[in-house]
């Protein structure tokens, strides 16, 4: 029976060096789904199906925008922080081109700046405490 000890700590190895820019990607999203409105003012989520596919589309525009990104800009050996800080602000740029369009429309169909402001304002006292 061959020892497959040292394949799989190598598997566990590249995984818990990727867990990092998972758990950054997730915070993003959660920070684009503040600005995108999805966050109400008491700082829960309604969970829906809309809000699961911003969710996902959030997280993968992180992790794919910022793969693609660290490949272009060959930023390979940097640390996993740097990679992580990258991946971040995929998600939460990706996050707000989609909060931006969602309160263009909201602007649209007759909600005030002042009541955007607000809306938002509210999501993030509600999330980070006042």
């Amino acid at each position: 029976m061959p020892n497959n000890t040292p394949f799989i700590d190598l598997i566990i190895l590249k995984l818990l060096a990727f867990m990092p820019k998972i758990l950054i990607a997730v915070v993003g999203a959660v920070f684009g789904l503040m600005l995108s409105g999805d966050i109400g003012r008491d700082g829960k989520i309604q969970v829906s199906v809309a809000v699961m596919i911003k969710f996902v589309i959030a997280v993968t525009i992180s992790l794919v925008g910022g793969s693609a990104h660290i490949e272009i800009m060959q930023w390979q050996d940097y640390s996993v922080t740097v990679h992580g800080l990258i991946m971040l602000m995929w998600a939460v740029f990706g996050m707000l081109a989609i909060g931006i369009i969602y309160q263009s429309v909201a602007l649209m169909q007759g909600k005030s700046i002042a009541e955007i402001i607000k809306e938002v304002k509210d999501a993030a006292f509600a999330i980070f405490g006042k």
